[in-house]
């Protein structure tokens, strides 16, 4: 009977052990390719901006030639890269404007800092869209 006891404790050990073990994942694919996280396709903001950027912080504003901006978070990027979400809304003047306004200018814009450069970028995940098999 003892005997009996042991083998169903053992079995009952052995169950539990295969339900806890930490499954290993690996990724056939990447998410996304190294190429399309680089800034070849993002603009230089102007240099007059980059102070601004430099010293922001959640809910800092300040003014440029090219509008007023509204610094509505900060992050670190997936590439390790300090950035910044903000809003950005021309003068009334509208002396100087980046162009196209439609992409600049309005809520949840996007620049992140490479080097000593700040550039504007587009929400990676808006724009590649995987159309994979």
């Amino acid at each position: 009977m003892n005997y009996l006891r042991c083998i169903i404790g053992f079995t009952g050990l052995f169950f539990l052990s295969a339900c806890t073990s930490v499954p290993e994942v690996s990724a056939q694919r990447p998410l996304i390719e190294q190429s399309q996280v680089a800034y070849t396709n993002a603009e230089l903001l102007p240099e007059s901006m980059w102070i601004g950027f430099n010293q922001a912080y959640e809910g800092t504003q300040f003014s440029t030639e090219y509008g007023q901006v509204l610094v509505e978070n900060t992050y670190v990027s997936a590439m390790g890269r300090w950035c910044v979400a903000f809003s950005l809304f021309e003068h009334q003047d509208g002396l100087q404007l980046l162009n196209p306004k439609s992409d600049y200018y309005g809520n949840n814009r996007r620049a992140c800092k490479d080097s000593d450069k700040w550039f504007f970028i587009t929400p990676l995940m808006q724009n590649n869209n995987y159309k994979g098999t």
